[in-house]
């Protein structure tokens, strides 16, 4: 069983602290979760250096914290309905970034990886991104079957929304997929699912 032992490829997510070797930053939130995230940084101190705080209000927030944001930073805050949204901004962003650059993210595994992928098509390297991982647990999930990628598994087993196998949600994680590896539970013995139980609330 792989739970229990450390699994070299799993992401270790930590907390926003701000680099201060940095010539500009960017943060990218993703909800309330995320949004709190943000205010958490930013009662550490205030940057010199140019700041810019993308907040994507996806998934639906229980809290708005974009009033207080703006309060924080309100020169620096861009407000988005959606998280493609943020990321549109953020790649436009990229295109213009000088070196030293430090970029902080904080939201679903999901978010904090697409924000990975594209700032790793600029050349940035992932020891420059800070990731915090709040809002849910919920893991994005590669079959290895048919390289569908399903989003929001909950569950130790989950159907693939590609090739419709039930997938073991493995703790083996690809960062060029931004994706845990699933493979087919019952491939020895078709129609033998184990038991399902949730475990990414």
């Amino acid at each position: 069983m792989e739970r229990g032992y450390w699994i070299r490829s799993k992401p270790v997510y930590s907390t926003l602290v701000w680099q201060q070797q940095a010539n500009a930053h960017i943060v990218l939130v993703e909800g309330s979760a995320g949004g709190l995230a943000a205010m958490k940084l930013f009662q550490q101190m205030h940057p010199e250096h140019p700041t810019k705080v993308l907040y994507a209000r996806n998934p639906v927030v229980q809290q708005d914290l974009s009033i207080p944001l703006s309060k924080v930073v309100p020169d620096a805050l861009l407000m988005f309905e959606t998280t493609d949204e943020s990321l549109v901004a953020f790649e436009a962003h990229l295109s213009t970034a000088c070196m030293g650059l430090r970029i902080y993210v904080a939201g679903s595994e999901r978010f904090i990886w697409q924000v990975a992928q594209m700032a790793d098509k600029y050349g940035i390297d992932d020891s420059d991104i800070i990731k915090e991982l709040v809002g849910t647990l919920a893991r994005p999930i590669y079959c290895v079957h048919c390289k569908t990628i399903s989003y929001e598994a909950h569950t130790n087993i989950k159907k693939c929304d590609g090739c419709g196998k039930q997938l073991f949600v493995r703790d083996h994680f690809s960062r060029r997929l931004g994706a845990y590896m699933g493979l087919m539970v019952d491939a020895e013995d078709p129609g033998q699912i184990p038991s399902i139980e949730e475990i990414y609330p």
